[in-house]
């Protein structure tokens, strides 16, 4: 895979999509030490000073089906590899965060671009490694070195991201989101809390009660029944 570098640009997500326009081999990784101008989901601005891991993996895919799931598998592939290299634990906040102790430690953001036959995945992944978090964002951010009162090899930390996520899809395309349930099922976040999730301004409420066989969030009504929710943000948690 390629890797294609930037100490500053607006946005590796941005930068990624230009240059899939262009005809770049697939698959390439672009990593900016800074980004100017980051973005989540949702349009949602993304804080992306110097320390921390910024990049998006462009690669073909054929399912759209894969592309909804992929931040999902995105995130067992970051938080298996921040696990085994730091022994931070993170759990998944349904469908594209990591929290560390309720704290948001990384964001993952899955776009798609279609060219006549191909179907390009743009995975964006923001992880906060050494970056500093100011005492305003302590609340609901956390970065890897606050958490282990040291630095981290954010270069180390990125290549083994990259080939774990790549592995990761590839078992997505081949095997189904079912190769990931179990995981998914032991670290969900939010599991039986109150939550609200809202998409194209509706919004639906109830207790986190787990992740359907396609990743679809389970959420539970106060009569028992579940109301299962594709897409959207949980808020209100």
């Amino acid at each position: 895979m390629e890797l294609i570098t930037y100490s500053n640009i607006t946005s590796t997500q941005d930068t990624a999509r230009q240059i899939a326009l262009e005809g770049h081999l697939l698959p390439f990784a672009v990593i900016a030490e800074k980004q100017s101008a980051g973005r989540g989901r949702r349009g949602k601005s993304w804080n992306s000073p110097q320390g921390g891991l910024w990049l998006t993996l462009a690669l073909a895919v054929q399912s759209p089906e894969t592309v909804r799931q992929s931040a999902m598998v995105a995130a067992h592939a970051v938080a298996s590899v921040v696990v085994t290299e730091t022994g931070v634990r993170t759990l998944v906040k349904w469908p594209n965060d990591l929290l560390v102790k309720r704290r948001k430690v990384c964001g993952i953001l899955a776009e798609t671009l279609v060219q006549s036959e191909t179907t390009t995945l743009l995975l964006g992944i923001g992880l906060n490694v050494n970056n500093v978090i100011t005492p305003d964002q302590l609340s609901h951010m956390t970065s890897l070195r606050e958490e282990l009162g040291r630095s981290v090899d954010v270069r180390h930390l990125c290549q083994n991201i990259l080939d774990m996520v790549e592995l990761d899809i590839n078992l997505l395309i081949l095997h189904g989101f079912d190769t990931f349930s179990p995981w998914m099922d032991a670290n969900l976040a939010l599991r039986d809390e109150l939550v609200t999730v809202e998409f194209n301004d509706q919004r639906e409420s109830g207790r986190v009660s787990g992740l359907s066989k396609t990743g679809a969030l389970l959420l539970k009504n106060p009569d028992g029944s579940l109301t299962e929710v594709d897409a959207g943000s949980v808020y209100d948690w």
